[in-house]
């Protein structure tokens, strides 16, 4: 799975955390009987953010992966645009 993360922390992070308007982002790793997967996460300050960072058809947009990654892939990498409703902090 490492031969998976190394190429986005090297290629694809460095312009996203330096875009205007991006808050924060994390790799998760599924863990359980479903095999290895990854889901990167990103936070932007509003749609007009992610717009600025990916163009005028930022809702059709889909992950390119990068060369090092392609034979790891199980299926279609695909991009999903949410709206944050509400958030949980941990209690005391």
């Amino acid at each position: 799975m490492n031969e998976c993360i190394s190429p986005k922390k090297v290629e694809v992070w460095p312009g996203v955390t330096a875009a205007k308007g991006f808050v924060g982002g994390e790799v998760l790793r599924s863990f359980g009987e479903g095999g290895d997967r990854l889901l990167l996460v990103t936070r932007w300050d509003g749609t007009e953010a992610l717009a600025g960072f990916l163009g005028p058809d930022w809702q059709a947009h889909q992950m390119t992966p990068v060369p090092a990654e392609e034979p790891l892939l199980a299926g279609s990498p695909f991009v999903d645009h949410w709206d944050l409703v509400t958030t949980f902090e941990a209690r005391a």
